[in-house]
């Protein structure tokens, strides 16, 4: 049934989130007694989506996503939840209204973004016709209104650059041709779409239903089947800035001023070169500049294969774009930055043989580029400093503006006067026209340890984004403009305000609750949004001048849910060093009490505090939840699995299996677990982690892998089943999951160059080895393709030995991207059964 949100804004105040009283109209469920995490508590669990200041910090748009169980439709899934999402805004000093009311017809919202002067929010919505469409609310008359016919792409970006404001009317996005869905909607219902007409054919045996996949034929580029529309927000005027293909791309980025729209066209893979393996997930790009008032646009032939992962950026006023591109027209992977005019010219290539670029900025109107040398970039260790370019004379050797830190910040922001980077402990204003560093002197309770805010959304720092762990998330603004104030944090957690003034100024910041994370910050007023995810619920506030307003409370029903236990381990890996995992105990737990131990094993997770595993919270609604284990009294270790170096690295069925073993043995010799009922659990990599373990080792008792595949030679050259019944079918995904070194099989070869290391790392060819009963749950259109557990299923099957196959029809990569709650309601019933009848002792 679906929840009325206004129900749920009225459940707990922020009161209950922090452990006080609950309101009136909760008094009869905050009298019940407590009990354990259930399927209702977390199918009505909502969670915060992005939350956005508006430009003069007088409102905030926060995206408020339903419960998994609060949709009128599942099989459409997409962007994290975002199909059951609404916008909630806050103004003045009043409590969130939700502004879309998506519970009412089942739609969702989400992307916004505010107009340049805070009157408009413009959104993606999945109202008005079966896609994603550009819709606007008006702050003054509350009214929405839908301003494309067709649906708009927004899957490829997620902070929500593919729509943007060019003034305070315009606002531009990609909108797909006719009879297109866009790409996040289409994935999921395209084939369930299609396939059912095609076998339609075959019945009436009048039209064939031939699909030709032909290697000797290169039709070249695939041609651009959208278009970028400027669109007029108050009359739905509509302009065309030529056609495009961002697609899988996502780089859309308008300049400052509003004058220029640059573009990445994601145009198909790229064709094998003569004498080469086709690299699998090369494909053509080109970069395009288009004017905002219409016409065609220009495509940049100097930047060859534009990069679709490093963000262009602009000049504040507009001139000139910096982007990624390969060094040359063969070069094998886009590693250099160019400066690109927007009138027109030539783009000019910035150190292209000394410099690997992996981040732009602008600071001072001077050129920055990160980057390692070319000399020492393929090492894993590689220093990513930041270089200054002279933009008089880029041809010029770049000035190192970062060599002088023992590490150079990940992340450098505009502020007046050049930009601002933490490092060595300390906050540094960096002069990018003479290299001066400035140490701002701004001392923390504890030495500085990063930035908080603004942030570079493609920097990761050990594989995660440095963004609170509160209960939102965070829309980073764009860096094309200097920041007056920024946050920063020190080693110890504390927040504060930066001014890097003629006179710094560092103000703690101090959160409304432990839980509370920053989701946003206004500069204009100084205004800083935090969320929080608790065990006890979820809110939102705003803080000013030290002032904390609670403005959003979800999720009060969790006020009544006894919470887990969670606690950290330590460990030696391979190599000796130590490691770290994390150990979710069952409601309850008393010390000297052991447990029945589920291992959730994901080969290269790093885990160093408990909150760098969601999984362990109790107010987290993914379908990749840990809590029904703990709920039914198992204990959960996450353990830290590092991906060795060198040729180690290349042989995925070892590598992981000491540092697990020694995790469980830390959780074992710390009391918590009972080493005579251990169980193993893994999804995705890590469900060929437990294929591999269990052909290694016979103390697990139980053994469950969701979404895997035991075979690396079969998998390799596999189509994606989302895909398998349109004309891209071919270009997705297997072959680079098992062979490119960054994923993490990584085997670094095609099999026919080595088929010996796919027949070591093949638990297939293992399975006589195996002994522990293993249960697999699959989605049959997983891209890792539902065959892979037949396979072992056959295998064991064929030997007599315990095993059980869970296929769940039209789902695909679950439980990750798991649409359906009955499914997901099955699978955990399927678990908690496997469990119950392998390990010794029944029922926990």
């Amino acid at each position: 049934m679906v929840l009325r949100v206004k129900l749920a804004l009225s459940l707990f105040t922020a009161a209950a989130l922090v452990g006080g009283a609950a309101p009136t109209v909760e008094r009869s469920t905050a009298a019940r007694a407590a009990g354990l995490f259930s399927m209702r508590d977390f199918l009505t669990t909502k969670k915060l989506g992005q939350v956005v200041p508006s430009p003069d910090g007088k409102s905030v748009a926060a995206v408020v996503k339903r419960g998994p169980g609060e949709s009128s439709r599942y099989g459409a899934s997409f962007v994290d939840g975002n199909e059951r999402a609404d916008i909630w805004v806050v103004d003045g000093d009043g409590p969130a209204r939700d502004v879309t009311g998506g519970a009412k017809d089942g739609t969702g919202h989400y992307n916004p973004v505010w107009s340049p002067d805070g009157r408009m929010l413009a959104f993606a919505s999945t109202r008005g016709g079966d896609d994603v469409f550009l819709h606007v609310w008006e702050r003054e008359t509350g009214k929405i209104r839908k301003l494309t016919p067709r649906g708009v792409q927004t899957m490829t970006n997620a902070s929500g650059y593919l729509i943007q404001w060019l003034d305070e009317r315009r606002v531009i996005a990609p909108m797909v041709g006719p009879g297109r869905w866009t790409l996040e909607y289409g994935q999921w219902l395209e084939a369930q779409r299609f396939a059912p007409k095609e076998w339609a054919k075959v019945e009436r045996g009048k039209e064939d239903t031939a699909a030709v996949f032909d290697s000797s034929r290169d039709d070249g580029p695939d041609a651009p089947d959208e278009e970028i529309v400027v669109v007029d927000a108050v009359t739905g005027k509509i302009t065309s800035a030529g056609p495009a293909r961002t697609y899988t791309a996502g780089n859309l980025v308008a300049d400052p001023t509003g004058r220029y729209i640059a573009r990445v066209d994601d145009l198909g893979p790229a064709p094998p070169r003569a004498g080469q393996v086709k690299r699998v997930l090369e494909r053509r790009t080109q970069l395009a500049l288009a004017s905002a008032s219409g016409g065609q646009p220009r495509v940049v032939g100097d930047v060859p294969g534009p990069s679709v992962t490093v963000q262009p950026r602009w000049a504040s006023d507009g001139s000139r774009l910096l982007v990624v591109g390969r060094a040359a027209p063969g070069a094998p992977d886009p590693v250099t930055a160019y400066l690109v005019p927007a009138a027109g010219g030539r783009a000019t290539p910035l150190a292209a043989d000394r410099l690997v670029a992996t981040g732009l900025l602008w600071g001072a109107g001077t050129p920055l580029v990160r980057g390692a040398r070319v000399k020492d970039a393929a090492g894993p260790q590689a220093r990513q400093d930041w270089w200054a370019f002279d933009p008089a004379d880029p041809a010029t050797a770049p000035r190192d503006l970062t060599s002088r830190f023992t590490a150079p910040p990940p992340e450098l922001v505009p502020v007046p006067g050049g930009v601002l980077g933490v490092a060595d402990g300390h906050a540094w204003l960096i002069d990018p026209r003479t290299g001066q560093a400035r140490d701002l002197g701004a001392a923390g309770a504890a030495p500085l340890a990063e930035l908080a805010w603004p942030l570079d959304d493609a920097v990761r720092r050990n594989g995660v984004r440095p963004t609170d762990r509160g209960g939102a998330e965070v829309a980073n603004p764009r860096l094309d403009r200097d920041f007056p104030v920024v946050l920063v944090r020190d080693a110890e957690g504390g927040l504060y305000e930066l001014a890097p003034g003629a006179s710094p100024a560092l103000t703690p910041l101090p959160a409304p609750h432990p839980d509370a994370g920053v989701a946003g910050y206004s500069p204009a007023s100084r205004t800083a949004v935090f969320g929080a995810g608790g065990d006890r619920g979820t809110a939102l506030w705003t803080t000013r001048g030290g002032r904390h307003t609670q403005r959003l409370s979800l999720n009060g029903h969790l006020a009544r849910v006894l919470p887990p236990q969670r606690r950290l381990i330590t460990y030696r890996g391979a190599d000796g060093k130590k490691l770290t995992g994390a150990l979710l105990l069952p409601p309850g737990h008393r010390d000297g009490q052991r447990h029945p131990l589920v291992v959730n094993v994901y080969g290269t997770r790093i885990v160093t505090a408990v909150g760098d595993v969601p999984e362990f919270q109790v107010n987290n609604p993914s379908y990749l939840t840990l809590q029904f284990l703990a709920a039914g009294g198992y204990a959960v270790l996450v353990p830290s699995i590092p991906r060795p170096g060198g040729a180690a690295a290349a042989e995925p069925m070892t590598w992981p299996t000491k540092p697990i073993m020694n995790a469980v043995d830390a959780a074992v010799d710390a009391g918590v677990a009972d080493p005579r009922r251990l169980a193993v659990l893994g999804h995705s990599f890590g469900a060929y982690n437990v294929h591999s373990l269990i052909a290694k080792t016979d103390r697990f008792k139980a053994a469950i892998a969701i979404s895997g595949f035991s075979d690396v030679i079969s998998t390799y050259g596999v189509f994606d089943a989302r895909f398998r019944y349109t004309p891209r079918a071919q270009e997705w995904f297997a072959p680079a999951y098992v062979e490119d070194p960054a994923f993490e099989f990584g085997l670094g070869e095609p099999p026919w160059e080595d088929p010996q290391r796919y027949v070591r790392n093949s638990p297939l060819l293992h399975a006589g080895k195996i002994r522990t009963p293993l249960l697999m749950l699959h989605g049959e259109r997983d891209y890792l393709t539902h065959t892979g557990s037949e396979e072992m299923y056959t295998a064991l099957a064929r030997q007599g030995k315990p095993v059980r196959l869970v296929s769940y029809w039209g789902e695909a990569h679950m439980p990750y991207s798991m649409v359906s709650p009955a499914n997901f309601q099955s699978m955990v019933a399927q678990e908690l059964d496997w469990l119950r009848l392998n390990l010794p002792g029944g029922t926990p």
